[in-house]
């Protein structure tokens, strides 16, 4: 992979061009036609209700635009560490031209263990839904700035017995989610302007999520003090994807991020105080309104 960063747009553009290629290629009745020899999904929303153990989404991510290459580790290898390590679910990458994904490593990783499997890519169109379940998966995230009709796809995916997760960055994104009846919310701390990363996103935007809802915080975190900080904010799970493939050891880090989160709910809960501060996200609201 090249120090190429492309723009969104530009990422966009080629997404629509490999969609058209697939559909040429194989043609959405014919992938319908598969699914009747496919295994039921696992269940992705009690897998984030993990009363055992605060819940890890760990991601399979070899390459992203903002870094380049991040990791060679291969996917078995990863998958073994993750489930070896604790995580409630697994986000495997399937875009190729940027994060070096690929649609097959989710058939790979559903053979491979029982965990509950997402899709993680540009959904663009209810063929990437169908897809994804084809191959394996149990969710799909579904980017509420991109994917044409929320409600839709929620309903696309609930109808193959999968339960989305919907990415926001913003306001808008979280009202057009929970309009749609989204029941799993992820805020992504990552701008898609610059690919920079700001934690307060989180803060913001958790006091719009009511309690019955389940929180998401994806990316940016780099270490145990940013779990805990993402717990304050309200995070019922999160999604952590480089600074595990980056990770010396795997296991012993998914361990510390689980133990950092469980510590940080028990001073929360400790102090009688709201799990969510709904005032804590008033200074930084503006900027991510």
């Amino acid at each position: 992979m090249s120090n190429f960063k492309p723009s969104f747009d530009q990422i966009m553009e080629l997404k629509k061009k490999d969609l058209r290629k697939s559909m040429q290629k194989r043609p959405l009745s014919d992938i319908k036609n598969t699914l009747k020899d496919v295994e039921s999904p696992q269940n992705f929303k009690k897998a984030l209700q993990n009363k055992k153990k605060f819940p890890l989404i760990c991601e399979y991510k070899p390459a992203s635009p903002s870094m380049g290459e991040i990791s060679q580790m291969g996917l078995k290898k990863a998958v073994d560490l993750f489930k070896e390590g604790g995580a409630s679910a697994l986000s495997i990458l399937t875009e190729k031209n940027f994060f070096k994904g690929d649609i097959e490593y989710l058939a790979l990783a559903s053979k491979l263990t029982d965990i509950p499997i997402m899709r993680k890519d540009f959904i663009l169109d209810e063929y990437h839904i169908f897809e994804a379940r084809a191959f394996g998966a149990s969710s799909v995230l579904l980017m509420s700035e991109i994917y044409p009709n929320i409600a839709t796809g929620i309903e696309t995916c609930r109808s193959l017995g999968m339960e989305p997760l919907i990415e926001c960055k913003n306001s808008i994104d979280v009202y057009n989610a929970l309009d749609a009846d989204a029941e799993i919310v992820g805020i992504n701390n990552r701008s898609f302007k610059d690919f920079s990363l700001d934690l307060d996103r989180t803060k913001a935007l958790a006091p719009l999520i009511s309690e019955d809802i389940i929180l998401v915080s994806e990316s940016g975190v780099k270490n145990k003090e940013d779990v805990k900080k993402l717990c304050e904010y309200g995070a019922d799970a999160l999604l952590i994807g480089t600074s595990l493939m980056l990770a010396e050891n795997i296991v012993e880090t998914i361990y510390e991020y689980i133990n950092a989160a469980e510590n940080s709910l028990k001073s929360i809960y400790n102090s009688n105080s709201s799990r969510r501060n709904r005032k804590s996200g008033a200074e930084s609201f503006e900027q991510f309104a």
